[in-house]
């Protein structure tokens, strides 16, 4: 759970650049204005198991991606969340030192 009262998890939609918050559990991307960069905390600055889910729309051809700050994604810089122009999905939890995907596809 996140976000301010235990019992949900908090969703934001987003269409341009952003940074992942600890309100955050759910992001909806919709890449319609151009390549969007989510910046992710660093892994170490959040509980290990701390889970981020990111979804993107097929509205656009543009990409999006997951960017940690100082950490890694599964040893990467960086991780596409689906293909450019297709719905697609992205979780990533961290282990207190850097952060892995569950999971990521269309």
């Amino acid at each position: 759970m996140s976000g301010l009262d235990d019992t949900s998890f908090t969703v934001r939609a987003v269409t341009a650049a952003t940074t992942l918050t600890n309100n955050d559990f759910y992001l909806f991307v919709s890449p319609t204005g151009g390549n969007v960069v989510i910046t992710v905390p660093p892994a170490t600055s959040v509980q290990p198991g701390r889970v981020f889910d990111v979804r993107r729309d097929a509205t656009a051809t543009n990409t999006v991606t997951l960017t940690p700050s100082s950490t890694l994604i599964n040893g990467g810089a960086s991780l596409a969340v689906g293909s450019a122009g297709a719905v697609g999905h992205a979780t990533i939890v961290s282990d207190g030192s850097n952060w892995f995907s569950l999971g990521a596809g269309s």
